[in-house]
């Protein structure tokens, strides 16, 4: 019923107010805002705005053209990927740039472009650091539907990385737990089966974006940890009901790897054969081009196959990755916000549903404090 639910509001764009809360006060997302006009020339890159409704300066609600999923030849599929002003602004700074050029690829980017799309799932991943060999364990562990709390504590202790990040998520505002929790069993307690997938697979990934030292990788590789890390929230607390978490969490968690390994192939290249990088129309074809190379990642690492078609969904994949790959798009959308305009009230976001809404409100509470875009 879930995913009837979630289809019936990608086809018809009804309201959210109608389908069933969670306890957290999170719900299902409506239909996406329409598409925002392309973006006029921009030469200076300030920085963003304040967003009112109906304002001159408004970025629009999404980091992407939200379009409303369509029927082609009796599939659900989505128009292409377009960016908006929001997701220009955040590749310039990822690039360290100030402005883009509004032009299209030079010469030289269009052929850069053309090596790095040759390359196969294998070479992208290959970019990246290795997923902890543990991690299998780890995974069949959690899953487990009989696991103990005390077998779960007892493998965690092993880990000091683990153990810190355990007890920081089980205080942390996600679980609203009305006294301090000071012991690792407690901790397991309040996170519970899908609160320990979360953790595994975050701190499995979170390295890959902090062992860049690369002149790309070292400045952008804190920056797409958090969008990633709030993607990962936003796509888990905008499903239904019923949904598959874990496969929100992990496809939102995932969905910058093919832009972080995009830097590292950057860092790896000679100065000299790495254009500016500074025209719009090159950042406008990044968009679709790395969640295309995340999906590659994924696969080629063996996550589940409905994470790789939520990334980069193709005609002939099933409706329920279809529904999956629209959460991921409005989460990156609230996740890029948040992380790049924090402390905005419900009467800034007032393009974006009442989901929307309370998953901003949500990510900023959480995340409000050190937030290295404020």
């Amino acid at each position: 019923m879930a995913l009837l639910s979630s289809l019936r509001k990608l086809l018809t764009g009804s309201a959210d107010a109608t389908s069933p809360r969670r306890s957290s006060g999170t719900g299902a997302p409506s239909s996406p805002a329409p598409a925002p006009a392309a973006s006029a020339a921009r030469a200076e890159m300030p920085p963003l705005p304040s967003q009112a409704p109906g304002s001159a300066h408004s970025l629009g609600p999404s980091m992407v053209s939200t379009q409303t999923a369509v029927y082609t030849g009796g599939e659900l599929v989505f128009p292409t990927l377009e960016a908006s002003p929001e997701w220009l602004h955040f590749s310039a700074r990822l690039l360290g740039l100030s402005r883009l050029k509004d032009v299209p690829p030079s010469a030289g980017e269009q052929a850069l472009m053309q090596r790095l799309q040759a390359q196969r799932g294998s070479q992208w991943a290959d970019l990246l650091p290795r997923l902890p060999a543990v991690l299998p364990q780890l995974m069949r562990l959690v899953r487990r539907p009989d696991v103990s709390g005390a077998e779960l504590a007892q493998l965690l202790s092993r880990d000091p990385s683990l153990v810190g990040e355990l007890m920081r998520l089980a205080n942390s505002p996600r679980y609203r737990t009305e006294r301090e929790i000071t012991d690792l069993s407690g901790a397991v307690m309040v996170l519970g089966q899908q609160g320990l997938n979360q953790l595994v697979m975050s701190v499995a990934l979170r390295p890959i974006f902090h062992q860049g030292r690369g002149r790309y990788a070292s400045r952008a590789g804190t920056l797409l940890w958090d969008l990633s890390e709030r993607t990962a929230l936003a796509t888990m607390r905008l499903a239904n009901a019923g949904d598959d978490e874990f496969s929100a969490y992990l496809s939102g968690l995932s969905s910058q790897l093919g832009l972080m390994a995009l830097l590292r192939a950057l860092d790896g290249m000679s100065a000299p054969s790495v254009p500016p990088l500074d025209r719009e129309g090159l950042h406008r074809q990044l968009l679709p081009l790395t969640a295309a190379w995340s999906a590659q990642v994924v696969e080629h690492w063996g996550f589940p196959p409905k994470v790789a078609e939520a990334l980069a969904p193709r005609p002939g994949r099933g409706a329920e990755s279809t529904v999956l790959a629209h959460l991921v798009r409005q989460a990156q959308a609230v996740a890029l916000r948040q992380l790049m305009q924090p402390g905005l009230q419900p009467a800034q976001l007032g393009d974006w549903s009442a989901a929307q809404q309370r998953c901003y409100a949500d990510l900023d509470r959480e995340f409000s404090a050190g937030n290295p875009a404020a």
